[in-house]
C-alpha cells in the first residue's frame, strides 16, 4: 500500500470536469497535479484558482507529468480515444458515465484495461449517493421484503453544454445502474417510448420500463420539465421507500397488514396505518465519495464499486432502450452481460 500521495490529472474541465477538479484539490490523500482541455482559457481560470499545470494537448501531459490516476471527463464520444491513450501507459482512469458511445467501445476499454492491468472506475456518481448505498442496506435486511416495483423520475431542463446526447444514453442511464446495484441484477427486456420536444436533433423525453424478472421498473427521464426532480420510488411486500437524490432524504413507509378470512370464508388481507419514519442518512458529496473510492482502489488495487463491466451493463441496457423506441418493440436484454 502506498504511503505517499496519488498523483492525479484532470482530462477535461468543462461542467462535469471543473467539480472534478474542485474535489480533488479538497481530497487530503490526493496530489492534484495537472489538467487538460482543449479550450484554454476554461483550463488557465482552472490554474489560476488550483495553481496546478495546464495543457491544450492531454498526450503532452501523459509525457511529461508523472501521473497514478486520471478523471477522463471529455464528450462521450471521445472516451474511447483518450481512455486507451491513458490505459495504455499504465494509467488508472476514471471515465465518467456513460463508459463510451457504443457497446463496441465500451468493450475495448475493458480488454484493454484487462490487458495493460489498469483500475477503471466508471463514473456513475450516484452509486456513491448516501441515501443510495442505505437504501441498499434496508434492502439487504429485508426491510422490504420482495421487491415488486421500482419508478424512478429524473427530469429537469437540458444543460446547455449538452448538444448531441440522448436523453436515454446521457441522462436515464444513471437510474438503469442504480437499479442494475440495488436489485443485484440486469432486466431481461426492456420497452421504451422517447421523442423530441424541444430539440428536433436528439431525444429529450423518455419513458422506459424494464423487467427484471418479478421486478417492474419505470424510468421517467426528460430536459423539458422546468423543475428538476431526482426522485426513486421503491414497492416491497412489506414496505415502501421514497428517496429524493438531491435532499438525499429517506422515507420507510413499513406495511402493517394482517392475512385471514372474513366471515364468508374469502382470504383477506387487512391493512392497518403504515409505521412512518425518516431513516438516517449520513449526508455527504456523492463525487466526493466516488474520488475517494476510486483513489482507495487505485492504492490497494481493489475492485472497484462500479467497474467497467457495470458501466458496459448500463450503457448496452440503455442503447437497448433506444433501439426499442426506434423500432417499437420490446427488446430482449442479453442475459450473458
Amino acid at each position: 500500500m502506498k504511503t505517499e500521495k496519488v498523483n492525479v490529472a484532470v482530462i477535461g474541465v468543462g461542467n462535469m470536469g471543473r467539480h472534478h477538479v474542485r474535489a480533488y484539490s479538497e481530497l487530503a490523500e490526493v496530489n492534484l497535479v495537472a489538467l487538460s482541455d482543449l479550450k484554454s482559457q476554461l483550463g488557465k481560470e482552472m490554474v489560476e484558482r488550483f495553481h496546478i499545470r495546464f495543457y491544450p494537448d492531454y498526450r503532452e501531459m501523459l509525457e511529461k507529468e508523472d501521473i497514478d490516476a486520471i478523471s477522463v471527463v471529455v464528450p462521450t464520444a471521445v472516451h474511447k480515444e483518450v481512455a486507451l491513450d491513458c490505459i495504455q501507459r499504465g494509467k488508472a482512469v476514471l471515465i465518467e458515465k456513460p463508459l463510451a458511445d457504443s457497446a463496441e467501445a465500451g468493450d475495448q476499454i475493458i480488454e484493454e484495461a484487462e490487458k495493460h492491468k489498469v483500475t477503471v472506475l466508471v463514473g456513475h456518481v450516484e452509486r456513491f449517493n448516501p441515501a443510495v448505498l442505505k437504501l441498499k442496506e434496508l434492502m439487504e435486511e429485508g426491510k422490504l421484503e420482495r421487491i415488486t416495483s421500482v419508478i424512478a423520475r429524473r427530469v429537469g431542463i437540458s444543460p446547455p453544454q449538452l448538444k448531441e446526447a440522448n436523453v436515454i444514453v446521457d441522462l436515464a442511464v444513471h437510474d438503469i445502474d442504480v437499479c442494475n446495484f440495488l436489485l443485484g441484477k440486469i432486466p431481461q427486456q426492456v420497452y421504451a417510448r422517447a421523442g423530441k420536444a424541444l430539440n428536433s436533433q436528439r431525444a429529450d423525453f423518455a419513458s422506459i420500463f424494464l423487467d427484471y424478472n418479478g421486478t417492474d421498473v419505470l424510468i421517467q427521464a426528460n430536459w423539458i420539465t422546468p423543475v428538476k426532480i431526482r426522485e426513486l420510488n421503491v414497492t416491497g411486500t412489506k414496505g415502501y421507500v421514497e428517496l429524493n437524490y438531491i435532499t438525499q432524504k429517506l422515507k420507510l413507509y413499513e406495511s402493517n397488514y394482517h392475512r385471514g378470512f372474513d366471515s364468508f370464508g374469502d382470504f383477506i388481507v387487512r391493512f392497518g396505518t403504515p409505521n412512518i419514519r425518516e431513516v438516517d442518512v449520513k449526508t455527504a458529496e456523492p463525487l466526493k465519495m466516488e474520488l475517494r473510492h476510486f483513489i482507495a482502489c487505485v492504492e490497494n488495487r481493489k475492485k472497484p464499486l462500479v467497474s467497467g463491466k457495470d458501466g458496459l451493463n448500463a450503457l448496452k441496457i440503455a442503447l437497448s432502450a433506444v433501439q426499442s423506441w426506434e423500432e417499437e418493440r420490446v427488446v430482449r436484454i442479453d442475459t450473458a452481460l
